[in-house]
């Protein structure tokens, strides 16, 4: 894919688009360019359109005009030949991780296999839903209930094979009056399983059923019964009624009686149960609450011969039997059942395959989550998968753990406990899926042509900078094309200062009728800083204006003017370093802006630097936005860093004298040092140096975004790892 050309009309508001991509590696084998393009394009002129447009493609889909219906014309071709839909992915700026969306499995599953695995479960699911809702109307469980409870009673762990052997269960029994809810409710099953109901059950029920035919008898069954009455002469007490002076008069008697001849009454009715303590107790623990009302409601709709069935069953050891009979009655004529399992008998042949398939990659799940949590340094919480192999087997949706720490303590939570996500972990959540799909393209050898569109809107520049950082890593790639799409001109800036070439850095120009991409021109403009006034009298200023000084040097005279390289010594660690003095750096502000500070003052800079970083990291609180402050800060975390591994190279060396001479010394130190020593735990709080702050110190044009955006909080606990590493600038070194 050396060349790509793409020409569009009328596509998704774009009218018009000419423009060919040269994506291979230049002319110099020894520098090669990087397979990737970035255009800068303010919000609303073509970077959705054109992203939108290769996401039709890449679904095989035909790009459109939405607002305006006019016709589309389209010519997306590599090398002359139409780019296949396969090869291309689109990285959206819009986040859809949706935990609604109805046919969302997990974002562990193969993403090649997911649409027709979610079709498959979908249909599944429909089914399974119209099963449990049949069940429910029988049962009276609740929805949400019914699979965990009938997996349960069956004692299977899979659904529709538990369903299966249900089916095939003989079933004689008329259950057809038995509610397995009002049955087996806990509440009832505490009545059920207690002694007085095991040893009085069919005394009781006798005597209970007695109470609606006995002579003088209130109650009918059916529609009044003592729980009811209890319930319905206790709210009268309770309200005055009898207070009052009123009196009930019960249908076929001849007067009416007050509250003492009604106590009278009920007690004489009740007497061949009340007589009886155990029995008195059962019907106290039968009306108590509703669930164990609904109980004996049932019971006294059935006939004798059915309640006696109903009590055989209920015996402690027939109960888990009598659970299990329940669901194959249910479930014997079910048509519902009928049609989940013809459809789970059709389609789960693909479905295990596609499982056996999404099981292969599991280890690149793993991966990709340790390439997440290790890239995207200090998110507020690192991810995990907490049911990894089920996922990949595609037995359960995968469940993100979201670890969150702070000090002493920690907190493990799922997505639905978060319940809210930032547009930061949203964001996250969606690169996750994006590192997933590389790892997997790469192993298929799958050549790709990608399409980010704004990937760093919501996070912070630490972390959009570790995605530089990683889509610089898919450079490495020979497989892998990159189109960059962003809003941000910072963002833009650090694609270029990372590993886009100047030459593929375009700008989106927008005519009446058509978009031009044009090679930009001014990325690294330049201001004069704001410090200038109080250089004297602010230490941190001081320090801070040094990169602003030295960059003006940069652009006035050159990088090799003397004042140049004494200021370069300020900001790397040198062999001249320790002897710049306040006094000898004011002499060179002196001469670049016309200024007449006094210069006797003989402390050395780097000691002022250090000195003043320990007094920040002391400081309870910081106020502002702290800019010099956290310039400072950068400038001793780096001063730090290359002094510790200019030691540890010394060593390794074992050379006293070694001092790193190359332009780029921050990044040469540290490739050697992790060519030598690869596997030094002190690489990890370096790298986080390279990302956080050394290329933010000295940007090109003095744009210090980046350091605002650091938290004053990350710099001090930077510094701190970097000064637990064992630096002392002392002496020259260690």
């Amino acid at each position: 894919m050396d060349q790509l050309k793409i020409k569009l009309q009328n596509c998704y508001g774009i009218q018009s688009l000419d423009h060919e991509f040269n994506f291979s590696i230049g002319s110099n084998p020894a520098k090669p360019l990087a397979k990737a393009y970035a255009i800068y394009a303010p919000n609303g002129l073509m970077k959705s359109s054109l992203a939108k447009t290769f996401d039709a493609l890449s679904k095989g889909e035909v790009p459109k005009e939405e607002r305006y219906q006019r016709t589309s014309t389209y010519l997306v071709e590599s090398d002359g030949v139409t780019v296949a839909e396969k090869a291309i992915y689109v990285l959206k700026a819009e986040i859809d991780i949706s935990a609604d969306t109805p046919a969302i499995t997990d974002i562990l599953v193969n993403p090649e296999n997911k649409a027709r695995y979610d079709e498959l479960l979908v249909e599944l699911d429909k089914l399974k839903n119209k099963l449990i809702n049949s069940l429910q109307k029988v049962s009276k469980v609740k929805k949400g209930d019914i699979e965990k409870i009938v997996i349960n009673d069956w004692s299977d762990t899979d659904f529709p094979a538990c369903i299966q052997k249900i089916k095939a269960a003989s079933i004689e029994d008329d259950l057809s009056c038995y509610e397995y809810a009002t049955i087996f409710d806990p509440k009832a099953i505490e009545v059920l399983k207690s002694q007085e109901f095991i040893a009085k059950a069919s005394e009781f029920n006798e005597r209970y059923q007695k109470l609606f035919d006995q002579a003088g008898t209130i109650y009918k069954k059916g529609v009044f019964n003592p729980t009811k009455a209890e319930t319905s002469f206790g709210t009268l007490e309770k309200q005055g009624f009898f207070a009052g002076g009123h009196r009930i008069h019960f249908r076929g008697e001849t007067t009416s009686i007050d509250k003492t001849e009604l106590d009278q009454k009920l007690q004489a009715i009740h007497a061949s149960i009340d007589g009886d303590e155990t029995l008195k107790k059962l019907r106290a623990s039968l009306a108590k609450n509703a669930q164990t009302q609904a109980l004996t409601d049932l019971i006294e709709g059935l006939s004798s011969t059915q309640v006696e069935f109903l009590l055989e069953k209920l015996k402690p050891e027939n109960q888990a039997k009598f659970r299990k009979e329940l669901w194959a009655y249910y479930i014997k004529d079910n048509t519902d059942a009928k049609a989940y399992l013809e459809s789970y008998g059709t389609s789960k042949d693909e479905i295990n395959l596609i499982e056996a398939a999404a099981a292969q990659v599991a280890p690149r799940w793993t991966r990709a989550v340790e390439l997440f949590n290790d890239r995207f340094v200090d998110m507020p919480f690192t991810l995990s998968v907490a049911n990894q192999t089920q996922a990949a087997l595609g037995k359960e949706k995968a469940r993100l753990k979201f670890m969150f720490s702070d000090g002493n303590d920690s907190v493990e939570w799922s997505r639905s406990e978060i319940k809210t996500l930032s547009q930061g972990e949203k964001r996250a959540l969606y690169l996750l899926n994006f590192i997933f799909e590389v790892e997997a393209r790469i192993i298929a050898n799958q050549e790709t042509l990608f399409i980010i569109d704004d990937v760093a809107d919501s996070f912070d520049y630490k972390n959009k900078h570790a995605i530089v950082q990683y889509l610089k890593d898919l450079g490495n790639s020979e497989l892998f094309h990159q189109i960059i799409l962003t809003h941000n001109f910072d963002f833009f800036r650090s694609l270029v200062n990372s590993f886009v070439a100047y030459s593929r850095c375009l700008m989106a120009n927008k005519s009446a009728d058509s978009i031009a991409l044009e090679k930009t021109e001014g990325i690294k403009n330049y201001f004069i800083g704001k410090w200038k006034n109080n250089v004297v009298n602010d230490d941190c200023i001081l320090c801070a204006t040094i990169p602003f000084t030295r960059n003006l040097i940069e652009y006035t005279k050159g990088e090799q003017d003397a004042d140049y390289l004494t200021l370069t010594s300020l900001l790397h660690w040198k062999n001249d370093t320790e002897q710049i003095t306040v006094g000898n750096y004011l002499e060179i502000y002196n001469r670049l802006f016309g200024t007449g500070h006094d210069i006797n003052n003989t402390q050395a800079i780097n000691s002022l630097l250090f000195s003043k970083a320990e007094e920040i990291c002391a400081l309870g609180e910081h106020e502002g936005l702290n800019l010099e402050d956290k310039v400072l800060l950068s400038m001793a975390i780096r001063l730090q860093s290359e002094i510790f591994v200019t030691n540890k190279l010394r060593t390794l060396k074992n050379d006293e004298n070694y001092w790193c001479q190359t332009k780029n010394q921050f990044g040469s130190l540290m490739k050697e040092y992790t060519t030598l020593a690869p596997s030094a735990p002190e690489i990890r709080v370096l790298e986080k140096v390279s990302i956080t702050v050394s290329s933010n110190i000295h940007l090109n044009s003095f744009m210090y975004e980046p350091i605002l955006d650091l938290t004053i909080e990350h710099l001090i606990d930077l510094y701190e790892k970097v000064k637990g590493l064992g630096v002392q600038a002392t002496n020259g070194g260690l």
